[in-house]
């Protein structure tokens, strides 16, 4: 059955960095309002509630959702969508677990958002289309949980983390030099994200102390990916191809520590998904929680987002979130 617009509340939350420039967000939020506006000739029933906000500052999206929920009459759906990248995705997602009759949808705008490759490739359009969106099922999701957050797609600890995290801080520069740099990476046949890092190459045999459920794999790792889907980071490939958002389980991937000259044949195999050919490089396991340590500072990445702790848990929460399926309305 599909999703009764009228009885449902909406709320779009803007990330207005995704945007080039002040004149194509107000055209997004010009073409909410235009949406929502012809309803109301409708002689059915009254037009569908909606609001929009643009996200001031990282965390911001949190408490607005949390503030529109509670208006919201007991009882009625409330249907919350992200527009722009994994940063303003993310916040969404954190503000929307544990309300109820909450739903999320993603509505991806400059940056991708790889998370919605998991409905499908060929559906990148069908996330772009409003109506598709308002009228659409929402189907359940697991996601990660780790500290006080949670993700829809990974948490990347230890090397790969570090060289996102420089990344990311390079692209905010902008500078002529570091412009070059990232192209340089990207000539050798390098994720850009790991180019970056190779500055710190200690980081590459970090100890750990690591607890896969009851499975001691403590030792020197260069990286660990836990994953809940198996698409991040802009990749072409599938990294680890057993990762299903809906299965309720953690897919866990870590690295033997490698040394400098090793790390580009080694992260190679990484990046295009072959892992499985080199068990004497990469371990896997399927895990309801992982809990890890280590003497050094740990770093790690959540859908994009960097942190830094003592201590790391992580687990997974099955069907946590319920996310709305634009690929399931027929496109004309």
């Amino acid at each position: 059955m599909p999703v009764s617009i009228f009885q449902t509340r909406h709320f779009f939350i803007i990330n207005p960095i995704c945007f080039d420039s002040h004149l194509k967000m107000e055209a997004m939020i010009t073409g909410i309002h235009h949406f929502f506006n012809a309803f109301n000739n409708s002689p059915e029933q009254t037009p569908p509630d909606y609001a929009v906000h643009v996200s001031r500052f990282p965390r911001d999206a949190i408490c607005a959702i949390q503030r529109f929920a509670g208006a919201v009459p007991s009882g009625n759906p409330l249907r919350v969508y992200a527009v722009g990248g994994s940063g303003i995705l993310f916040d969404c997602l954190n503000g929307v677990v544990g309300l109820p009759n909450v739903e999320l949808g993603i509505i991806p705008y400059g940056k991708k958002i790889d998370f919605c490759r998991v409905f499908g490739e060929a559906n990148k359009a069908a996330f772009n289309s409003l109506e598709a969106q308002v009228y659409a099922p929402s189907v359940p999701m697991d996601a990660l949980y780790c500290g006080s957050n949670y993700a829809l797609s990974h948490c990347l600890i230890g090397f790969e983390a570090l060289c996102r995290s420089n990344t990311e801080r390079v692209r905010k520069q902008r500078t002529f030099m570091n412009r070059c740099m990232l192209n340089f990476s990207k000539f050798l046949n390098f994720n850009s994200l790991y180019f970056m890092g190779a500055i710190n190459s200690e980081i590459l045999r970090q100890n750990y102390r690591i607890w896969v459920d009851d499975e001691n794999l403590s030792g020197g790792h260069a990286f660990i990916n836990i994953a809940n889907s198996p698409y991040y980071a802009r990749n072409k490939k599938n990294i680890i191809l057993e990762a299903d958002p809906t299965d309720g389980r953690l897919d866990v991937l870590l690295s033997d520590e490698i040394n400098l000259l090793e790390s580009y044949n080694v992260l190679n195999k990484y990046v295009n998904g072959s892992y499985e050919k080199y068990p004497h490089l990469f371990t896997y396991r399927r895990a309801k929680k992982v809990f890890l340590t280590s003497n050094s500072p740990l770093i790690l990445d959540l859908d994009g987002e960097v942190f830094y702790d003592k201590y790391i848990s992580v687990e997974i929460k099955p069907g946590v979130v319920r996310i709305i399926d634009p690929t399931q309305v027929r496109q004309e």
